[in-house]
């Protein structure tokens, strides 16, 4: 079936000018940075701004799904429960459900899946950066198993994610210790070089 059968599929509010945040400000005004990449939405670093825009355009529910359209990596984000107004700025995407019939983190799971990803990659239009048009991202073919198994992909899924996390991590240690190693045999040959009966000893000592 078709995306756009299963969620709607709504612009961000588009800004002007630049997003100042304001410290105290009521609304929080998600954007792409804001996708982190693990498929939430970190509210917590986003702007603000004074108050919602007056049209209901962008507006944010829990369960929504915020997708960054440009470039070559399309990231995605769930929204969870909201404390306050939030609002999607353009050129984001809001996919919100039809009905109860998808669950919004296997809706996630299907966007970052590396098939979606290359399907919307062909999709993009644009020469300097490009980006999925609204109509593309609707036309979209996605297979809607039953909802328990939904639920059970998105939690591979996610599992996925988090050992991914993992080993990204683990091979940035071991960087670190690799060029600390270098760094302590580089101390330790110096050392060594300039000390006492070393030939570099011998060169740089004084004759009588």
């Amino acid at each position: 079936m078709l995306l756009s059968e299963v969620v709607e599929i709504l612009p961000g509010v588009p800004f002007r000018t630049r997003i100042e945040s304001k410290k105290n400000g009521a609304c929080i005004v998600v954007q792409a940075r804001d996708l982190v990449g693990d498929g939430t939405v970190d509210f917590a670093g986003a702007a603000r701004i004074a108050a919602p825009p007056s049209s209901t355009r962008g507006l944010l529910r829990p369960g929504d799904v915020v997708l960054q359209p440009r470039g070559n990596r399309y990231s995605v984000g769930k929204v969870e429960e909201l404390k306050g107004p939030a609002v999607a700025a353009a050129p984001l995407y809001i996919l919100r459900r039809r009905a109860r019939g998808i669950d919004p983190d296997f809706l996630v799971a299907f966007l970052e899946a590396a098939s979606t990803q290359s399907a919307l990659r062909q999709d993009a239009v644009g020469t300097h950066v490009p980006q999925i048009p609204r109509q593309a991202l609707e036309a979209l073919h996605i297979e809607l198993p039953e909802l328990s198994s939904q639920i059970r992909l998105a939690d591979l899924a996610r599992l996925e994610r988090r050992e991914i996390e993992v080993m990204d991590r683990l091979r940035v240690a071991r960087g670190r210790l690799f060029d600390l190693a270098l760094r302590e045999i580089a101390k330790k040959s110096r050392k060594r070089a300039n000390a006492p009966g070393s030939i570099s000893g011998l060169k740089g000592a004084s004759t009588p």
